[in-house]
């Protein structure tokens, strides 16, 4: 019985947390990702094992990211223009998702692509969220707004 009420405060404990995403999120939801970025590295898997490959600075690849917009030269991400850092209720974890119209005017609008990421001092790995090898693109910040 000791064990059991024991479990039910432990589980109580961890739903609240979950909650009040306390224990949830490495990188908090409000986190400033503002800066000059340049697209270094990308990783993916073939069916067997893990590429990583650095990306050519020549032409330099840069994303640019200043208060919910983004803008730069990284191929393939001409067309985005917003960002917002979400959270994924499912896995309590951020995500950062990109727009090519401001969602803030259509709050139905649907982000282009979405990504977990990950900040580790200057470097910004963006994961493909549904891929299950891991796939990544690296940036590493190369100057602030």
């Amino acid at each position: 019985m000791k064990s059991m009420l024991l479990l039910l405060l432990a589980v109580n404990v961890v739903i609240g947390c979950v909650e009040k995403e306390d224990m949830c999120c490495v990188i908090p939801e409000k986190q400033p990702l503002d800066g000059v970025w340049l697209f270094f590295e990308r990783g993916f898997s073939p069916g067997a094992g893990y590429i990583t490959e650095s990306v050519s600075s020549e032409p330099a690849q840069k994303l640019v990211l200043t208060d919910g917009k983004v803008s730069g030269t990284a191929e393939g991400w001409e067309n985005l223009k917003f960002y917002r850092i979400l959270n994924d209720t499912v896995y309590h974890s951020p995500y950062i998702a990109f727009y090519t119209t401001d969602p803030d005017s259509q709050p139905s609008n649907s982000p282009v692509a979405t990504y977990s990421f990950d900040l580790d001092g200057d470097i910004l790995t963006l994961r493909f969220r549904w891929c299950i090898e891991g796939c990544h693109m690296a940036f590493k910040k190369i100057g602030r707004n």
